[in-house]
């Protein structure tokens, strides 16, 4: 028989044992993981930039973003371009449809191109704005997409005004009302006498057919105000989620998205990987 504290120590033995068990049985907490950017399998043409196909090889990618337009809690966009240290490859448009879980590309890409501007009128109706960049300003070809932005099909070459350098004119801004109704605005070196007087001409190009003709509808001179640091790029979804994109400077390897959980109150980070492998005319997806 058992004395009372035997008993005592015997019961409080077991449940140190028990305790112990049910300590090793559970699993470990999960951190989550960095968010997946897949990239288009197909394998790219360099066609004219060519030669830097070689350091793309022998060095990998960056991916550089030009900025994010988000939709709602689930569905954002990232664009810009894909670069060496020579110039930019070609063009980058990343979808997410999970919240930032996943990244796929979803516009074929632009040879020698940056997306600059992306926006989208309501829940469908979206536009991406890709222009030359290899060795100064170029082509600024108009994308659309009217199914929330899985597919993009080309719509026009927006042209510059005559009377300016082709490798003048850089747009400042694209905006969309609704599905018809849209506004660019396009940058021109001014005539100035100095520096310091520098000025620009900003030409605004409207649309009212979606995208696919534009006029001139104004033309003003203002001053070239100095450079400033950009804040990080915040924008809001049709359903009022915040997402916030900060891309680094220097050599940091991470972009880092963040969108506002409103049911749990608090913001969701997200670091993406910034360097990628290129192989045989692709880039390499992370994971």
């Amino acid at each position: 028989m058992f004395s009372t504290t035997q008993s005592s120590t015997f019961r409080a033995a077991a449940m140190v044992l028990l305790a112990m068990i049910l300590s090793a049985c559970k699993p470990a907490a999960v951190e989550p993981s960095a968010p997946v950017v897949r990239f288009q399998t197909d394998s790219f043409n360099l066609d004219g930039i060519g030669w830097m196909s070689e350091q793309a090889d022998e060095d990998g990618v960056d991916l550089d973003v030009n900025g994010l337009c988000a939709i709602d809690k689930d569905v954002a966009f990232l664009f810009g371009g894909v670069r060496v240290s020579a110039g930019t490859l070609r063009s980058v448009l990343l979808r997410t449809a999970d919240g930032g879980n996943t990244w796929s590309e979803v516009m074929p890409p632009v040879l020698g191109s940056a997306l600059t501007h992306v926006t989208f009128a309501d829940e469908l109706h979206g536009w991406a704005l890709a222009v030359w960049t290899v060795e100064g300003a170029g082509t600024m070809l108009l994308f659309g997409s009217t199914d929330g932005g899985r597919t993009w099909r080309e719509l026009t070459e927006i042209q510059r005004s005559p009377g300016y350098a082709v490798p003048d004119g850089w747009p400042l801004s694209m905006t969309f009302l609704d599905a018809s109704k849209g506004e660019i605005a396009i940058a021109y070196e001014g005539e100035s006498e100095s520096i310091e007087d520098s000025s620009s001409v900003i030409e605004t190009l409207v649309s009212d057919d979606g995208g696919s003709t534009w006029n001139i509808a104004r033309r003003a001179t203002r001053a070239v105000l100095p450079e400033e640091t950009e804040p990080p790029d915040r924008q809001r979804g049709f359903d009022n989620t915040d997402w916030v994109v900060e891309v680094p400077s220097g050599d940091e390897h991470s972009i880092t998205v963040r969108r506002f959980d409103r049911e749990r109150n608090r913001w969701i980070s997200m670091p993406l990987p910034r360097h990628f492998q290129y192989e045989r005319g692709r880039v390499v997806s992370s994971r």
